[in-house]
């Protein structure tokens, strides 16, 4: 790519230390041997029966100190092999990334390790290797992204502003003495970006000791799944609550959907004596997430449940007080929430089970369709060969193996909806920035760009957005799928104008 990297020093220096020392911040996972792993048995227990209580508890305690080593070391493993991997190339003064698309034209970085579409701390290591001068904007981008990387993005522009104005200092404590001031940053929404933004800003506007800004800044798309089906079906209620309405107001925070899908749910909730108890469970905003998340993308309810039942399991209120029959149930009450705030959207998932139904009616032996930036897309799933193992521990297993020749024609029915939402994600990418050449990085629905381009970036997603949404895509997609209108009727299209999109400021916040 054209775009050239290099290794954030200062990041490299204060997640070296944080290994060293055993300290786990954000998901970098440290991890120090315990010293009882290397003790022997004291000689007054080895004297003892072994059957003596106090005997068996020593040996029990290590086992469990052995047991919690191993989890560590797993977690505490991929940490090890980025540090490890950002010190090769401390010395380059600049490299490049490789990157690849899969066939729905979505762009995957070929890097196992230190990629700007891995986790935090990986992400702050590195940085552009071309900076800008920051000029007005770039430094109002800049001082949203830092808050951005503290708060998270529920806030409005102007009180993401108005804090990393009003916190001068502590972003001055955090980027000069990183490693006393931790328990300041750790707790941070992305503690390392914020890290990496905060000694920028710090050396570029406070100190001026360092002339050009290089650290990347991004926005990510308001779940750039419902984005694209609200648009397409010009819904005003699934474009309102995607932020790709204009607010009333510039001080208006972002709409938040999966906060909209609790509230739905608490008030169906409370309504039925049966389910009222539930209602206080129904606070955290990831329940909203997951589920709105992955339904977009064809996940079962089976997967849903346990997703939820995942978020209770990590709170600690499974199985009690919330049982699996609960979950069961809470699970539906989410469902008809996220129906409740698209609409149009849920109407739209099930319409394209039965187009993939009725295009293999008419014996298609694949799905085709050909996207807005004239990419041509070939969808099919085979068969998938497996070997049965018998492990000692675990049983017989099956593994996944490769590809039969067969057509698995449920899976293709089920892949049709995400890979034409992909794909389309992927082609607003690609007409938005065709021709940029500025420095610039993708994560499928978000993207990185330096301070001054932020502007700029911004106008061409959202010029990219109305493009590709342009006209009637579900109608075309039914026509490349050979599935003529009497066989299969178009969904009709809402009443919202789709270029007021053109003025949404929270679109990709």
């Amino acid at each position: 790519q054209k775009t050239a990297w290099t290794i954030n020093h200062d990041i490299y220096k204060v997640a070296e230390r944080c290994l060293e020392r055993g300290f786990s911040i954000g998901k970098l996972a440290a991890h120090l041997r315990h010293p009882l792993l290397d003790q022997p048995m004291p000689d007054h227990l080895v004297a003892l029966p072994k059957d003596d209580p106090d005997r068996k508890a020593w040996k029990k305690e290590k086992a469990a100190a052995y047991s919690r080593n191993t989890e560590l070391e797993k977690k505490a493993h991929r940490s090890v092999r980025a540090i490890t991997q950002a010190e090769k190339f401390l010395t380059y003064p600049r490299f490049y990334l490789s990157w690849s698309c899969d066939y729905r034209g979505r762009m995957y970085s070929q890097q196992t390790l230190l990629q700007p579409q891995a986790s935090d701390y990986e992400k702050a290591l590195l940085t552009f290797a071309d900076g800008c001068k920051l000029d007005d904007r770039g430094e109002h981008w800049a001082a949203k992204a830092i808050a951005t990387a503290y708060l998270g993005g529920s806030g409005s522009y102007q009180e993401r502003l108005d804090w990393t104005y009003s916190n001068q200092d502590l972003i001055t404590e955090v980027a000069t003495k990183p490693m006393s001031s931790f328990p300041h940053w750790e707790g941070a929404d992305e503690p390392w970006v914020f890290l990496q933004l905060a000694t920028e800003w710090q050396q570029v506007v406070l100190t001026k000791t360092k002339k050009l800004w290089n650290a990347p800044i991004g926005v990510d798309a308001t779940a750039s799944g419902l984005q694209l089906l609200s648009a397409m079906r010009r819904d005003p209620i699934g474009m309102k609550f995607t932020n790709l309405l204009p607010p009333k107001s510039t001080k208006e925070p972002p709409q938040d959907a999966y906060l909209e899908v609790l509230r739905l749910a608490r008030k169906e909730s409370y309504s039925s004596p049966k389910t009222m108890h539930l209602t206080e469970y129904l606070e955290d905003r990831k329940l909203g997430k997951e589920i709105l998340m992955k339904t977009v993308y064809g996940a079962s309810l089976r997967t849903n449940r346990e997703d939820i039942k995942a978020v209770f399991v990590s709170k600690g209120l499974f199985e009690n007080p919330i049982t699996y029959e609960e979950v069961g149930e809470i699970t539906k009450i989410l469902l008809r929430a996220c129906n409740q705030v698209f609409p149009l959207a849920y109407e739209t998932l099930k319409w394209f089970t039965l187009l993939g139904r009725e295009a293999w009616r008419n014996k298609a032996t694949s799905f085709n369709w050909t996207t807005p930036t004239n990419d041509k897309i070939d969808l099919i799933e085979y068969e998938q060969s497996q070997v049965q193992v018998r492990s000692q521990l675990l049983g017989n297993m099956y593994i996944q193996i490769g590809d039969k020749d067969t057509v698995d024609i449920k899976r293709s029915k089920r892949a049709l909806a995400p890979s034409f939402i992909h794909s389309y994600d992927a082609c607003m990418m690609k007409a938005a920035f065709k021709d940029w050449s500025n420095p610039i990085a993708l994560n499928h629905d978000c993207f990185f760009v330096l301070p001054n381009d932020m502007d700029k970036a911004l106008e061409r997603i959202k010029k990219g957005f109305v493009h590709v949404c342009s006209g009637n895509p579900l109608s075309s997609l039914a026509d490349d799928l050979g599935v003529p209108d009497k066989q299969l009727p178009r969904l009709r299209q809402g009443d919202a104008d789709l270029t007021d999109v053109l003025g949404s400021i929270y679109m990709f916040n």
